[in-house]
């Protein structure tokens, strides 16, 4: 490469250094391998053609097995940052008859990765049984039943205690026959994945059986979970009836919303006419969701039985860009809670740089205490992962997980060191609406506005639960910006009250009616500052940062450069497809579009 002339303008040469500075770790790496042990740089999908093709499978077949990969193509990969590969380990593929356990398939590729110096990880599959329990043996097993049809999927009940003894009898074997050759293990849940989300159909893997999103709790200790979780509640029948506007007489009565039972009804808030009716749907949904993230540390529990915590983790699922749908149960910051005392890392999938769903992710594994390693969605450019990137590492990402990192690898290594666990610094909080979520609202308008609100500012996403447990102080935030506030469950509103009291600012973006779950409009409406509705025009935002100037993680610019600060650090990411020029504590600075700028620590 021919070496630059330096003889150049002073404004050329502070462009050359920072060039410089930016692709060091680039022009490093050139004939030398990356060591990306200290993020846990990780990959995975190994052994699925495998499955596919075993009894559960999607396309059974004899005797097959998968090739395990080469020595030498692992080698490769380590020597571009790889760390870890992942090995698929499905129950009803390796116990195929009942005691006869064959790993065969699986000590190929553990063979492989661990001679090529990578690390050994098992993401297991125990929520599909196999065909012998599943079809043979009914009597010892409770298959998941929907709502909608009264039929079954072919996943283990998450409501049946004996799932739960199934799976320790999958990890002891798992245990007994690999001993400490595995590095890292997933505790698996459900989902069509092994992740903490209900039973959708995804076809081309494994035999689902009935299978379609909607409610999964139709089985008879499902219902009985129900029962029992409402009478903890309510205590007696008559605050119960009081809460739901019925009439039931005895608990045994008590049962899921009746609307499920039609697959074309879909929750929003117009559908709950009566407060009683939105409040019977609430207390369904929040015990839904609450349900298989019980399942989830309960599997969590038993695998600990076997494996270290600094080798178990999870996959909660993840957010689809925003906020899954709430048939799913993926309630990504009630895994982050439930998680938080057992020191596991959960591995939340879909993290695409789609800042809302990463905060409201990324703040609740914070102030839960969870470590966080990022898994992004399928099939992004390269533009879309550098951003990805910088949103993980605002969010406080210690570790990385993609499918495609061959194709990002030079991007890891460039940036892989800006993930150290820690968040950019703020003290503006955004209000996620979870009440108006579990009601089935739309939270397009939050997920929308986290774009151009993070041109503006570096911010946190606080669920209710984190408001509920404590994380609205204005030791914390001085200002939370609420986008949707339609329906907010009194609580809420109570500890929102509370930090307004104590000098804490509030802003609505809009009209929003704020009123609780009852219809009345709350006592504190006339304490909250107002600024425009959403719009495209962007003057909401022009006004939001009048009202936050002041607070930490405010840039204060709409430029199009995302700014971090951690510490003496500052980050700035370019979300425009033009350079842009700009100041950082009185030194220019070029940011090249769609990447990622950081000062020396």
């Amino acid at each position: 490469m021919k070496t630059p002339e330096l003889h150049a303008t002073p404004i050329a040469l502070l462009a050359f250094v920072i060039f410089l500075q930016t692709q060091f770790p680039t022009f490093c790496q050139t004939n030398q391998s990356f060591d990306g042990r200290p993020w846990n740089v990780s990959s995975g999908n190994l052994s699925v053609s495998y499955i596919q093709g075993s009894p559960i499978g999607a396309y059974p077949k004899t005797n097959y097995l998968e090739p395990a990969p080469s020595v030498e193509s692992q080698k490769r990969l380590k020597s571009l940052g790889l760390v870890a590969n992942e090995d698929y380990v499905a129950w009803g593929s390796v116990e195929q008859v009942p005691g006869r356990w064959d790993w065969k398939q699986h000590d190929a590729v553990e063979k492989n990765l661990h001679e090529a110096g990578l690390n050994y990880v098992v993401y297991d599959w125990v929520h599909f049984p196999p065909v012998w329990l599943r079809d043979q043996q009914k009597e010892k097993r409770t298959l998941m039943r929907c709502l909608e049809h009264g039929k079954e999927a072919n996943y283990l009940s998450i409501f049946d205690p004996r799932t739960v003894e199934w799976y320790d009898h999958f990890y002891k074997n798992l245990k007994e026959h690999f001993g400490d050759k595995i590095d890292d293990v997933y505790a698996c849940i459900l989902g069509p994945y092994g992740e903490g989300n209900y039973p959708l159909m995804v076809p081309d893997w494994v035999n689902m059986g009935h299978c379609h999103e909607g409610y999964w709790c139709g089985d008879d200790y499902a219902v009985r979970a129900f029962q029992t979780a409402m009478k903890k509640k309510y205590a007696s029948l008559r605050k119960l009836n009081r809460a739901w506007g019925s009439n039931y007489k005895t608990f045994d009565e008590v049962c899921p919303p009746k609307e499920i039972a039609n697959e074309k009804f879909k929750p929003s808030p117009e559908a709950f006419v009566i407060a009683g009716e939105k409040r019977r749907w609430l207390d369904f949904i929040t015990w839904y969701h609450q349900a298989i993230i019980d399942f989830a540390e309960q599997s969590i529990k038993t695998a600990l039985k076997y494996f270290p915590a600094e080798k178990v983790r999870a996959k909660p699922g993840g957010n689809a860009g925003g906020v899954n749908p709430i048939a799913w149960g993926t309630y990504c910051p009630g895994y982050a809670k439930m998680a938080g005392k057992y020191g596991v890392v959960l591995q939340p999938a879909d993290c695409q740089g789609a800042v809302f769903g990463d905060k409201w992710v990324g703040t609740a594994y914070q102030f839960y205490g969870v470590k966080e390693c990022t898994e992004p969605a399928g099939g992004l450019d390269e533009k879309h992962f550098v951003r990805r990137m910088f949103s993980d590492a605002s969010c406080g990402a210690a570790q990385l997980f993609t499918y495609e990192f061959e194709q990002h690898a030079t991007n890891i290594q460039q940036y892989i060191h800006l993930f150290t666990g820690k968040p950019g610094e703020t003290e503006v909080a955004v209000y996620c609406p979870t009440t108006w979520y579990r009601l089935g609202g739309s939270l397009q308008t939050s997920i929308a506005a986290g774009y151009p609100l993070r041109d503006l500012c570096e911010f946190d996403v606080l669920d209710e639960i984190l408001i509920t447990d404590g994380a609205l102080t204005t030791k914390r935030y001085k200002a939370l910006v609420m986008l949707q506030a339609d329906v907010v469950d009194q609580p809420i509103l109570e500890k929102v009250d509370a930090f307004i009291r104590k000098g804490g600012k509030v802003i609505v973006v809009g009209d929003a009616a704020l009123k609780n779950v009852e219809g009345q409009v709350w006592h504190g409406v006339s304490k909250v500052k107002h600024v425009l509705a959403v719009a495209k025009d962007k003057v909401w935002l022009k006004q939001l940062a009048a009202e936050l100037a002041g607070c930490k993680g405010v840039d204060g610019q709409l430029d199009g450069l995302w700014t971090c600060r951690r510490g003496k650090q500052i980050l700035k990411f370019n979300s425009t497809d033009k350079v842009v020029n700009t100041e950082i504590e009185d030194q220019a600075v070029q940011v090249a579009p769609w990447t990622i700028w950081a000062s020396r620590k």
